[in-house]
């Protein structure tokens, strides 16, 4: 312990395993995807039974992704720098991220772990998988923003 530090201030991070993160984030996935669906209702597409015409809309469609693009990045963003520090995902698994130091995301930060969760994704999910590994299970986007998923 450093000078000045007493025992009462040293937290122990108990990092979250890659099984916790899977059913988190597909409950997240579950939340976007109706997120997503009340949206293309809103705009007149029936996003799962769209017929071939609907789809050949691109202006539609595009509108759609990008709502749902931006959608999901502030879910997440706003969630995880929240004093929650957790999306409902997350949450209900009893889980939280944090920087590296323990301390709440910022909004930047927690954007930057999100828009890096692409990348994880890009490369046939292996940025995700890598969660199973290190010691810190830290998936790609983990590392890249400095951050860590652990559990309450």
């Amino acid at each position: 312990m450093a000078q000045g530090q007493s025992a009462s201030d040293v937290v122990t991070l108990r990092y979250a395993g890659f099984l916790l993160r899977l059913v988190a984030a597909l409950i997240d996935l579950g939340i976007v995807w109706i997120f997503t669906w009340l949206v293309s209702a809103f705009l007149g597409v029936s996003f799962l039974a769209a017929t071939p015409e609907e789809l050949a809309d691109t202006t539609t469609l595009h509108v759609l992704i990008s709502v749902t693009m931006f959608g999901s990045w502030l879910y997440f963003s706003v969630m995880e720098s929240s004093p929650m520090q957790a999306t409902l995902g997350k949450a209900f698994m009893g889980l939280y991220v944090t920087d590296m130091r323990g301390s709440r995301l910022t909004f930047i930060n927690a954007s930057a772990r999100h828009w890096f969760k692409l990348l994880s994704t890009a490369i046939f999910f292996l940025g995700y998988l890598m969660a199973i590994f290190p010691p810190r299970r830290q998936g790609l986007h983990d590392m890249l923003a400095g951050c860590l998923v652990c559990k309450r």
